[in-house]
């Protein structure tokens, strides 16, 4: 009678299971679906979306060519944050595109979608088993990384993240499936070495690739790293030619930013929606990590993981090389006390973490029903929390004539024109002289003198000078003296815009 009680029981709890993956998936695919419309809406979206993505299309304009990566601090001073890569990308979806932000935000909304196959072919990689539940499972850990408002939102933008982590992840499955061999290996590698040099600090995925195959094969895993690193020093060595020393100076000497506790303040609460995936994230991580092998007495901890890595154990090996991945991510995470960090700072932490929630439920389903079912829906509640995000607003037909009108203006300017919204001046087919958030940051830190620019400013330089708040005093965006200037030389003001000002001059 027990066994009886027990199989009927058993099917009964399979039925729940299944309920509550359906449920799961139902809003998981409401969200992915509601990003993929918003990176359709926004790739030819005719507004700024981010501040940064004026100055992204200005260096892609530029790249390749003999301005890229400038050494000099004369203006025009156009600082290049990142490595060539995305930019590459960019100008081969150009024929796609009517212009390169479209192009740029083509190249985002692409990884960003290829961020979800990516995540559930990691989580099977790491499961246990493959049944009908982990496939659900997995699913629902790449459905999950396009609902994070973090990903859904930087997806929009033509920035260089979602490219970077993208194959970041991609060389991470690599890694796993190399299982140690040479060659497989040094592929893996060299996607999380394209991954570097789209952003530099995309830095986890190839230490943890490197670190496991260490672990399965040291002689062939220092061979492929001599292979890619010497591929990748020839490729810095050629940049820093190119440049004329000016390439690491951009992207590393023009990077640091001052200590701001308020920065990780604002960014948590920005991306306050995915605090609750966040506690499953941490959550499943420790319990991925209790339960990794156990050394003997007298035995070290690595030895006893890189002896279950040894036996053939390919799920052993996914799970080394995703906590690997996320505990540098973790590490990373200082970087959110940069005064110019964002949430996009979180991606890698939540794309992997999300990741490593998908083989703790996989786990869950194989071993023990209840758990899984409390876990699954802590889950859906997490979910369904998420704000539904609208789709990119649509500007009014006022809004709209107001923006084509100030685009029409600045091209006519027979002078250049300095804006806080570079996108404008990208759009009316006028260069950006200076970025304002890197100048203010730089001439704080006493790495780029002002002087010249407040000399542009003061003897009339511009035709007019837009920007993004009328603030007296300067901001993140205008140093004092720079805002003083600006007073002085434009002091006739007129708000052109819900964001936008455009100061002119007395005459």
């Amino acid at each position: 009678m027990s066994l009886a009680m027990n199989s009927t029981v058993r099917p009964a709890r399979d039925r729940v299971m299944l309920a509550v993956m359906g449920v799961l998936l139902a809003f998981l695919a409401l969200h992915a679906l509601g990003a993929i419309l918003d990176f359709r809406a926004g790739i030819n979206a005719p507004l700024e979306l981010d501040y940064g993505e004026g100055i992204v299309w200005q260096q892609a304009a530029l790249i390749p060519g003999p301005r890229m990566y400038g050494n000099g601090q004369d203006l025009p001073f156009i600082v290049f944050h990142y490595p060539p890569l995305y930019y590459l990308f960019v100008h081969a979806l150009a024929p796609l595109a009517p212009n390169l932000l479209a192009a740029g935000r083509l190249a985002s909304a692409l990884a960003t979608v290829l961020l979800a196959p990516l995540a559930s072919a990691l989580v099977l990689t790491a499961a246990r088993r493959r049944g009908g539940t982990e496939i659900a499972v997995a699913v629902a850990a790449g459905l999950l990384v396009l609902c994070l408002h973090a990903v859904r939102t930087w997806g929009l933008f033509m920035r260089v993240d979602m490219v970077a982590v993208a194959l970041g992840l991609a060389g991470v499955l690599a890694g796993i499936w190399a299982g140690g061999r040479f060659w497989s290996t040094v592929a893996a590698l060299l996607l999380c070495t394209a991954a570097v040099f789209t952003k530099q600090t995309e830095l986890p995925a190839g230490i943890a690739v490197f670190a496991v195959a260490l672990l399965l094969n040291p002689r062939n895993a220092l061979a492929a790293a001599g292979i890619v690193g010497l591929l990748g020093l020839g490729a810095l060595a050629l940049m820093q030619d190119l440049t004329h020393g000016g390439f690491l100076q951009n992207i590393v000497g023009y990077n640091i930013n001052r200590f701001s506790p308020d920065a990780v303040v604002r960014t948590l609460l920005v991306e306050r929606s995915s605090l609750p995936v966040a506690g499953l994230i941490l959550f499943a991580a420790g319990s991925l990590i209790v339960s990794l092998p156990r050394p003997s007495s007298g035995a070290s901890w690595l030895r006893a993981v890189g002896l279950s890595l040894h036996a053939g154990d390919r799920p052993a090996v996914a799970r080394a090389m995703l906590l690997g991945y996320f505990a540098i991510a973790s590490l990373m995470l200082v970087t959110l006390f940069k005064s110019g960090a964002a949430f996009n700072y979180l991606l890698d932490w939540l794309c992997i973490g999300v990741v490593l929630v998908g083989v703790k439920l996989c786990d869950l389903a194989m071993n023990n029903r209840r758990p899984f079912i409390l876990v699954a829906l802590l889950l859906i509640l997490g979910v369904a929390i998420l704000p539904f995000r609208q789709l990119p607003d649509r500007p009014s037909e006022e809004q709209f004539a107001q923006h084509t009108a100030l685009v029409r203006r600045i091209a006519d300017a027979n002078k250049p024109v300095a804006s806080e919204s570079m996108t404008v001046l990208m759009q009316a087919g006028k260069p950006v002289i200076f970025e304002p958030a890197i100048v203010t940051e730089l001439a704080a830190l006493g790495k780029w003198n002002e002087a010249p620019l407040i000399d542009m400013i003061r003897s009339d330089g511009f035709a007019f000078m837009i920007t993004t708040d009328d603030n007296r005093g300067g901001g993140g965006r205008r140093s004092a003296a720079v805002d003083a200037a600006m007073r002085d030389a434009y002091p006739r003001v007129e708000q052109i815009g819900p964001d936008l000002w455009l100061h002119k001059p007395a005459d």
